[in-house]
């Protein structure tokens, strides 16, 4: 099955005791939507059906069963812009409303968070990098306070593979 998917049901067909419905990479376009939908609804054994609802998710955030045509959109924009396991992760934190900042709060993927809060030390921090190895600070700096301490501003979502995906809190 093809990644960034939902399951739209038809909902005449369905209470009618009918599973009738159809996995769909949603368009990012409202008309376009709007008529995977309605091809849907046509194809049911129940004549002038209306109504739908999404029964299921695939490498797409749940956005539950009456969802909107515009949050799904939203959503399908974003994981074209940006991959489903970083709008996954986003949304464990954020509402779908935050669904803009999603690259503004985006910080990378990291084998952990002790790699990402080592690396913005090394990377932020005059006397920790390469050229300063043997510096006082380099031999006092305590990692795992410094990480602990970023654990309040970031936030790690699961990516691909256990990675990790680093969020910045204050977007």
């Amino acid at each position: 099955m093809p990644d960034n998917q939902i399951y739209v049901a038809c909902l005449a067909a369905y209470n009618s005791g009918h599973l009738h419905g159809e996995w769909i990479t949603p368009a990012n376009d409202k008309d376009e939507l709007q008529a995977q939908i309605d091809k849907i609804l046509k194809s049911s054994p129940i004549e002038d059906a209306e109504e739908w609802a999404v029964h299921d998710y695939n490498d797409f955030p749940n956005l539950g069963e009456y969802p909107g045509i515009e949050n799904i959109i939203k959503v399908q924009e974003a994981i074209d812009e940006h991959g489903a396991d970083v709008v996954n992760a986003f949304l464990e934190n954020w509402s779908i409303e935050d669904l803009d900042h999603v690259g503004d709060a985006y910080y990378g993927k990291y084998d952990n968070f002790t790699e990402f809060a080592e690396q913005l030390a090394h990377e932020t921090i005059e006397g920790l990098n390469e050229n300063h190895t043997d510096s006082t600070l380099a031999r006092y700096f305590d990692y795992d306070k410094w990480e602990r301490d970023l654990s309040h501003d970031y936030h790690e979502g699961e990516g691909e593979n256990g990675t990790s995906l680093i969020f910045n809190a204050n977007w």
